[in-house]
């Protein structure tokens, strides 16, 4: 329900409670989107349910199997007494490690001590609290996590200054990244400071699985660094959530946040991740936030992200941490973990080979895909993406979601390999149906 009709409604019912509401609470709304699709899906796809950002194996959770076997093991205070409000401090040097281990370049690089959140949409809503102003401008492609808006925009009230996410939609518009960075930056006041401008970049992307090569890599760190050149002083966020999920040698295996590391002294590069994808635990919600700055920086904005925490969540759950550090220090950790991400690459390469089938070639486009979860493809002829959709789960018990006018995106992470053929060959015959209709 928009934000209009909710604001109405308590006004009617209680015109007192209306009065308390903050301008924030006036505006914050949950949008019909990824979350009311996938509720849709969840009570009606009873045979395929493909909307989900989470793995699926012989129905249940796939997960590395030492957390699961792990609960009665750690100390009660490892369970119950509360964590540091910046997290464990052993899980924060243990993530560290992971950082370096699985960055090559950040081998020699400065970054801070990662900072544990209560899931990534929280550690991307302290960024929002601790740097946007309203006004300021927020730098982003067309093709976006809808969370991003509901964070940046709704709550913070940035304006968001969008680039079309592909270039001939084959590959990543660099072209189109540097020129709003150029107009942008032009727009931006001066006077009491220089320019302003916020970034936030996801590879692997969500929706559409795109991996950035290291040629496009170096375009998009060049451009950053010409703005900087010109006096805008530039935060870029990374969304690394699908970190590690690389299912072709052809693009970059690593995160930007290595090459921005140092890139500029007017560039402040933070890397938000978490345990989220990369261990397998949805549901435990252990992000992280890294910046590229040295201890002498750190240490008076540890403070203030303490108090931004502190005032919200009070930290990250003490359980949580623990089973996600015992799992990452447990000796089968690794086999399980590898063992995952190949069931999710096989996965991911059946997808890419029926979902580009010549079969399909005039009912859709397929947009570049070499990583993450999903997989996104543009509808040809058969109209509202919305409506191919519903017509998908309610004659044919299969769930996926819509995006936009004609793009649909499939989590083939909740796909067995053997279901993958089943469920293109329903959404061929849907858009055929409807495209016989138009």
């Amino acid at each position: 329900m928009p934000a209009t009709e909710l604001n109405e409604h308590i006004s009617a019912v209680s015109p007192a409670l209306f009065a308390l509401l903050s301008e924030l609470g006036k505006r914050i709304s949950l949008p019909k989107g990824i979350l009311s699709q996938t509720a849709e899906a969840n009570a009606q796809a009873h045979r395929f349910n493909a909307t989900r950002a989470i793995a699926l194996e012989n129905g249940e959770m796939m997960h590395i199997p030492v957390s699961r076997a792990l609960v009665q093991e750690p100390s009660l205070e490892h369970v119950y007494g509360y964590a540091p409000v910046l997290g464990q401090p052993a899980l924060r040097q243990k993530w560290e490690t992971h950082l370096r281990e699985t960055n090559p370049s950040l081998a020699q690089a400065t970054f801070s001590l990662p900072i544990v959140t209560s899931g990534m949409t929280h550690g991307l809503s302290l960024l929002a609290e601790l740097f946007v102003n309203k006004g300021d401008t927020l730098v982003l492609p067309d093709k976006i996590w809808g969370n991003y808006r509901l964070i940046f925009e709704t709550k913070a009230q940035a304006t968001v200054a969008t680039y079309p996410f592909y270039k001939g939609e084959r590959r990543f518009n660099t072209d189109g990244f540097r020129e709003t960075l150029i107009k942008v930056g032009a727009l931006c006041p001066r006077g009491r400071s220089d320019g302003k401008i916020l970034i936030l970049l996801n590879f692997p992307h969500n929706p559409t699985g795109y991996a950035i090569t290291r040629a496009e890599a170096r375009e998009i760190v060049s451009a950053i660094v010409e703005s900087a050149d010109a006096d805008n002083h530039l935060l870029v966020m990374l969304d690394d959530a699908y970190a590690g999920f690389w299912y072709d040698d052809a693009v970059m295996h690593e995160s930007l946040f290595g090459m921005l590391a140092e890139c500029h002294p007017n560039v402040v590069p933070v890397k938000i991740d978490g345990a989220t994808k990369e261990e397998y635990a949805w549901g435990m919600r252990v992000g992280f936030l890294t910046f590229a700055l040295d201890a002498p920086v750190m240490q008076p904005l540890e403070q203030k992200i303490s108090g931004l925490i502190r005032a919200n969540t009070s930290g990250a759950a003490q359980v949580a941490q623990t089973l996600i550090l015992q799992a990452m220090n447990a000796p089968d950790y690794a086999e399980q973990k590898r063992r995952n991400f190949e069931t999710l690459k096989a996965r991911a390469l059946k997808v890419k080979q029926v979902a580009s089938d010549a079969q399909y070639a005039e009912l859709w486009e397929v947009y570049p895909s070499h990583a993450g979860y999903f997989t996104c493809m543009r509808l040809k002829k058969s109209g509202n993406a919305e409506a191919v959709r519903q017509k998908l789960l309610a004659e044919h018990g299969i769930g996926i979601i819509a995006l936009g006018e004609s793009a649909l995106r499939i989590a083939y992470s909740c796909l067995e390999v053997s279901e993958v053929e089943e469920v293109f060959a329903a959404i061929a015959t849907v858009v055929s149906e409807r495209s016989a209709m138009l």
